[in-house]
């Protein structure tokens, strides 16, 4: 994860407030599955993390119901990353959504991804064998 990503997370949460916005990809909303499902917390915990997966299944579900308001303090209270903005885990985790594809950041806030896409095969290896198996079948997402 660069400083660069870092820094963007620490200066949105930096902001009295931000909005989230949705960050859409047709492709991906074609072949992918929306960020909101049980999907993403199962598929994407092992590779993202438990705290950038949790806040992403959240931010992308608010997200594409349409834009809103945060403040760092509401962020923080909401995923349990205490109630200063500027906590180490709070701005890893929105770095590491960032450096995952899934979520950008810009002067205004962050848009957050809609739907996950297909796991690339170097995110897939990461996944335990049974998840793998799971993900891999027909019916998985």
């Amino acid at each position: 994860m660069s400083n660069q990503v870092l820094d963007e997370a620490r200066r949105l949460l930096g902001h009295s407030k931000f909005t989230v916005r949705p960050l859409h990809d047709e492709l991906v909303e074609l072949h992918g599955w929306p960020t909101a499902s049980d999907a993403t917390l199962v598929y994407l915990c092992p590779i993202l993390g438990p705290s950038a997966t949790v806040i992403l299944h959240r931010l992308g579900g608010y997200a594409a119901q349409g834009e809103s308001d945060w403040t760092p303090h509401e962020f923080a209270a909401t995923f349990g990353l205490g109630h200063d903005e500027h906590t180490a885990l709070a701005v890893r985790s929105l770095a590491r959504l960032v450096s995952f594809g899934m979520a950008r950041i810009d002067s205004a806030g962050i848009a957050v991804r809609t739907h996950v896409g297909p796991l690339p095969e170097r995110w897939a290896a990461r996944l335990p064998a049974y998840l793998l198996d799971a993900y891999r079948s027909p019916s998985a997402a």
